[in-house]
């Protein structure tokens, strides 16, 4: 595979290498219950439905946990309600889950390509990278909590463009979402893969009822802009499943070359 003019590959974590739905689960458990033990009288079947309707109404940047308890649970104390909505950093390490398959595709795509992550998480993903054993894959990690920035600003894509000398013309996006990944990376000139996939057919099984009723709730509404709105949301490449990754890069890369070529 001739990609002399790709640069760089970027991955997002978050339901790219990673999925996201058992950490957002443990999450929602934590606010949940530590609301519970301070007399919250709401049901978590409750709590699901208030998700689905303040995401049927604000903005995904609007966090529904915080909206919950400052309308449905003001009488708590408010330290209380700061640590169910804030506090979960603890829950982090153990919830991440590989996708199926990622670390084969990304063993596939080194050598043809430099490959690095641009991802909106905490310093503790650095320590979950290497328990999976995927970290050493990757030849540069730009974490939103360590650099400062978090997408969609594109101050984070400028940072790992300039402390990997990448150009954006032959540097890929990879990510799982419009508003966060696609879009703020078109706008910088990079190509774009969105991985769309279906997560009724993920491979992860539920540890407990909590985090089965997430998901149910995650499938019905996700709180996340994923309109395409125009030609800068519109992605080079869709995909619907991990292993379908090297093609597309592929075609985007016969695309880069052939340009490349006609400026000669």
């Amino acid at each position: 595979m001739n990609n002399k003019n790709i640069g760089w590959v970027f991955f997002d974590i978050g339901n790219v290498i990673f999925y996201d739905l058992p950490l957002l689960a443990g999450i929602w458990r934590h606010f949940y219950l530590t609301l519970k033990e301070a007399g919250w009288q709401e049901s978590f079947e409750q709590v699901m439905e208030c998700r689905e309707q303040v995401l049927r109404e604000h903005p995904p940047e609007d966090n529904p946990r915080r909206l919950i308890a400052m309308n449905q649970a003001a009488h708590i104390h408010e330290d209380i309600r700061r640590k169910a909505v804030d506090d979960w950093h603890h829950l982090y390490p153990g919830a991440n889950h590989p996708l199926p398959g990622i670390a084969k595709v990304i063993e596939q795509l080194r050598g043809s390509y430099r490959l690095g992550i641009i991802a909106n998480q905490p310093g503790l993903a650095l320590d979950e990278l290497e328990k999976h054993d995927i970290k050493h894959l990757f030849d540069h990690i730009i974490i939103s909590d360590l650099v400062g920035y978090h997408k969609p600003d594109v101050r984070i894509f400028q940072e790992a463009l300039r402390q990997t000398g990448a150009e954006p013309k032959t540097s890929i996006m990879v990510g799982d979402r419009i508003d966060n990944d696609i879009r703020p990376a078109k706008t910088l000139g990079m190509k774009t893969v969105w991985l769309d996939q279906d997560f009724r057919t993920m491979s992860y099984e539920p540890k407990d009822d909590y985090e089965r009723r997430y998901i149910q709730s995650y499938l019905k509404i996700t709180g996340i802009d994923q309109g395409i709105k125009g030609p800068q949301d519109r992605p080079d490449e869709i995909i619907q499943t991990i292993d379908q990754l090297p093609a597309a890069l592929s075609r985007i890369s016969a695309g880069i070359n052939a340009l490349a070529e006609t400026k000669t």
